[in-house]
């Protein structure tokens, strides 16, 4: 019974060790993984009505457009965001559908009312922070911050056409305006 012990506490320090020495290698070979998936994005094409898995968070911080439109299925719509120090999403409002947005970088003040010229509901968010848009409001999101503001929003149904990329603001702000 002495040696068993004797035994299975050299094997269980051996395990041990061999687990603490190889964790920093297995989790920087996951992230390279993940940084390999990610790269693997293409942020001009539309994924949408087929399956798709992959890091979120990773991809919303590899974005470096204004909008892109990387998943447009049936009934819900995945967008990444990326705004410069000073840019918005334009007062807009969805009468039909609900809108989720996720903060991953940045700093931005959000705006929301039923009337146009009455946003009486602001919220500062940042990193980590969710923004829940219920249909039939009103609503604005300046980027507040002296860094990029980098999101990802769902819109169910779609909003924008399957595919949709606008590198800056300013293609953005025109392209709304002959969707509309």
């Amino acid at each position: 019974m002495k040696n068993y012990l004797l035994t299975f506490s050299f094997f269980l320090a051996v395990i041990l060790l061999i687990s603490c020495q190889t964790t920093p290698s297995t989790q920087e070979s996951s992230a390279d993984a993940a940084e390999k998936i990610i790269s693997t994005i293409d942020f001009n094409v539309d994924m949408g009505q087929q399956p798709w898995a992959f890091d979120i968070e990773a991809a919303t911080l590899a974005n470096e457009s204004y909008r892109s439109a990387n998943w447009t299925g049936q009934f819900m719509q995945l967008v990444f965001m990326t705004l410069k120090p000073g840019e918005e999403i334009d007062l807009e409002i969805h009468d039909s559908h609900d809108q989720f947005i996720r903060i991953e970088e940045g700093k931005a003040l959000v705006l929301m009312g039923k009337e146009a010229g009455n946003l009486t509901w602001r919220q500062e968010v940042e990193d980590d922070w969710a923004i829940l848009i219920p249909a039939g409001y009103w609503h604005q999101i300046k980027n507040t911050g002296t860094n990029d503001l980098k999101l990802y929003t769902l819109y169910g149904p779609p909003e924008h056409p399957k595919g949709t990329v606008n590198k800056s603001y300013e293609e953005a702000k025109a392209a709304h305006t002959h969707e509309h």
